[in-house]
């Protein structure tokens, strides 16, 4: 199997999504957008998409020009019924990508309990971890599902946490996170003020992340198995 990774900056990487995908002797190939590297622009040379997360927006395009580029290959993907994970930023231009859309609205940060819906009772990857478990937010855009998708999950504040569409999973909250992580994402530029604006400071939230490490670690464990298990089968 071979997985093309899509890493939007240098510390939002797949965490422990690559841990499990590794652990499972999967090929990935990582296009580092950010950096100006091309986005492959053909999603059937891999059996599978993943987008990860970005501290960018999604209506940043003059400053991050690669953002067309992947709503293009979510696009295509979707066309071909190439299968796709997308998280945070990710989920957001999955979103757009299939004629949904992302507002800007209060920030959601912290280890927030992810509620099921019905249809993620049901669902194969997000029924693999409990209703109500948490997961690490830090996003302050909020998704409009597309049309035709089924709602999987939701918080008390965003009503969209994790939605499917055809083959495309996308998820808002970020199940690839660990305490490392956390550590090096509150030393990134920017986000530290980001945090202190809405009532955190950088070591604050790396306390409570670690104070959350290893359950968090094996619930992303879980829900990332799972999802490979129904890539695979």
């Amino acid at each position: 199997m071979h997985v093309l990774v899509i890493q939007n900056l240098a510390h939002e990487h797949a965490g422990v999504l690559g841990e499990v995908l590794a652990v499972a002797g999967v090929q990935t190939t990582t296009c580092r957008a950010w950096t100006g590297v091309p986005v492959p622009s053909d999603p059937t040379a891999y059996d599978a998409v993943v987008v990860l997360g970005g501290d960018m927006n999604t209506d940043e395009d003059e400053a991050w020009p690669h953002l067309q580029a992947v709503r293009d290959l979510l696009a295509a993907a979707a066309e071909e019924s190439v299968p796709v994970l997308a998280i945070c930023l990710g989920a957001q231009l999955l979103a757009e990508a299939l004629g949904g859309s992302v507002q800007h609205g209060q920030p959601e940060i912290g280890y927030i309990p992810i509620r099921h819906t019905p249809s993620g009772d049901l669902h194969p990857v997000i029924a693999a971890v409990p209703d109500g478990t948490p997961f690490f937010n830090a996003h302050a855009d909020y998704i409009t599902a597309p049309p035709h998708a089924t709602l999987l999950a939701f918080s008390d504040e965003a009503a969209v946490h994790a939605f499917e569409v055809g083959r495309c999973l996308g998820l808002q909250f970020h199940p690839e996170i660990d305490a490392s992580f956390v550590a090096a994402y509150v030393e990134a530029e920017g986000v530290e003020a980001y945090l202190a604006d809405n009532g955190w400071t950088g070591e604050d939230l790396l306390t409570v992340a670690r104070r959350h490490n290893e359950a968090h670690r094996a619930a992303g464990r879980r829900l990332f198995a799972a999802w490979l298990a129904d890539l695979e089968g």
